[in-house]
């Protein structure tokens, strides 16, 4: 009986906040480029200026963490029940491949941009694992 209550679709306060969650993430990850862009042009040298350069992409970053933990909170129990596998899925991931590489480089095979390899590895599980899952998309 209860199944004709059931709308079978998201409702309108649900698909704004997906949206803003988006909107957040994008801006996160196009600050977060433009500030390694900025990084690569100018941090290169000597001085305090090349610790500013260098700490900037940290800025969108932080950004990026509280835009997904303020999109956790707002997730109903059965959403954080789909959504939690992914990124344990992704930590996972990105501690092995993390464990692995400073093993490979504690034994001489010196890897370039690993923590950039570390970083790919648990995003692109994480998201695979969710479509597996049929987790919700953000």
């Amino acid at each position: 009986m209860t199944s004709d209550l059931d709308t079978g679709g998201e409702s309108p306060l649900e698909l704004r906040r997906r949206r803003a969650f988006r909107v957040r993430m994008w801006v996160g990850a196009g600050s977060f480029l433009l500030a390694n862009f900025a990084l690569y042009a100018l941090g290169h040298g000597a001085g305090p200026w090349r610790l500013v350069w260098a700490l900037l992409p940290l800025i969108p970053i932080v950004w990026i963490v509280v835009a997904i933990v303020l999109r956790v909170r707002q997730m109903d129990e059965y959403q954080a029940k789909l959504f939690f596998p992914g990124l344990a899925v992704g930590f996972t991931v990105a501690i092995v491949t993390a464990i692995t590489l400073g093993t490979l480089n504690s034994a001489g095979l010196e890897v370039p941009d690993n923590g950039w390899i570390v970083a790919i590895a648990g995003i692109v599980s994480w998201e695979v694992t969710n479509l597996v899952t049929g987790a919700p998309s953000a």
